[in-house]
């Protein structure tokens, strides 16, 4: 039996008022709400511990998860890093220990070179540019050791990453604007002598490459190739299968003046600018100081008339040439 039916029996039978028995429906009502909300309390606590317990494990795997991919990171970017500092400090001591002696020796040869041109320029002495003259196999000399240097530093590129030293691309630009200062048009500009179809007063460029090859040598002794000594290329050229193999530089050596073959002369003019250039900017670091080449003054020297007359535009070819090395000294 019910609560309901007991109270209407009670009121009924007269043992209890019906005002009674409302006040006690509604003691009744109260007490069940109450006790059916702390039974809901006491089960959404329970929930809401399940939950907060789930929600806990599952941040905390997250958590771990994530501290463990970031760890992951951290450890590879630092390896990586590491492999890369090791990489280009490897590099570095193969690069420097393979090009620094070659550097030092193409700063000391365009020296020598532009000295060389600057004494004919002056006129301070009687020149005969022949190769059977001891003059004439000097200047060769000193001509042929720079492209045979540039030759030696191009071939370690092939084993030295010249990436991690960007200065070090100087190297490699400065023997193509040499290359260029014997062999392009554009050093010449449109002198009414100029002869491309043979080479009269340039070479061509390949046959340069071949050229600079003739002037390298293997030393047996350190077990790695150099350039020719002035001694080895003075027996070199005393025969005729050594100057066959250094051709078009005798013949064109054998007629060169500085009136007679102009072209050659502001070929030379260029070349020991270019050299003027890299080794003043390059000299100071390894102690040398080199004199400066005064181009201008040097084109002067000629008296050719369409060189006189076209003064400002070779002089403008010159700066060209020195732009040529700016973009890497600028960096």
């Amino acid at each position: 039996m019910d609560v309901a039916t007991v109270l209407t029996s009670l009121v009924s039978s007269g043992i209890i008022s019906l005002g009674a028995a409302r006040w006690l429906t509604t003691r009744l009502i109260d007490h069940r709400l109450t006790k059916d909300l702390k039974d809901y309390q006491a089960a959404l606590d329970v929930k809401l511990a399940i939950t907060k317990s789930e929600l806990d494990s599952q941040v905390a795997t997250a958590k771990a998860n994530v501290d463990a991919a970031l760890r992951r990171g951290v450890e590879e970017y630092l390896g990586d890093k590491s492999a890369e500092r090791q990489y280009r400090l490897d590099a570095r001591k193969r690069l420097y220990g393979a090009i620094g002696p070659l550097r030092f020796q193409l700063i000391v040869a365009c020296d020598d070179f532009a000295g060389r041109i600057r004494r004919i320029g002056e006129g301070k002495q009687p020149y005969a540019t022949s190769l059977k003259a001891y003059f004439g196999r000097s200047t060769v000399f000193r001509l042929l050791r720079l492209f045979g240097i540039t030759e030696l530093i191009a071939r370690q590129a092939a084993d030295a990453d010249f990436s991690v030293d960007p200065s070090m691309t100087e190297l490699l630009r400065f023997k193509h604007e040499s290359f260029r200062c014997m062999s392009s048009s554009t050093i010449a500009l449109d002198h009414p002598v100029a002869n491309w179809d043979t080479q009269v007063e340039h070479v061509f460029y390949d046959r340069l490459s071949m050229i600079a090859a003739a002037m390298i040598v293997s030393d047996d002794e350190v077990k790695q190739a150099r350039v020719r000594r002035f001694d080895e290329f003075n027996d070199f050229v005393s025969h005729e299968a050594g100057l066959k193999k250094i051709q078009p530089i005798p013949r064109l050596m054998r007629r060169f003046s500085v009136d007679a073959t102009p072209i050659l002369w502001v070929r030379f003019v260029a070349l020991a600018r270019l050299c003027s250039t890299f080794a003043m900017h390059e000299g100071p670091a390894v102690g040398l100081r080199p004199e400066a080449f005064d181009g201008p003054a040097m084109l002067r020297a000629s008296s050719d008339a369409f060189l006189r007359s076209h003064h400002d535009r070779y002089c403008r070819v010159l700066d060209e040439i020195d732009a040529a090395l700016a973009p890497t000294r600028s960096g």
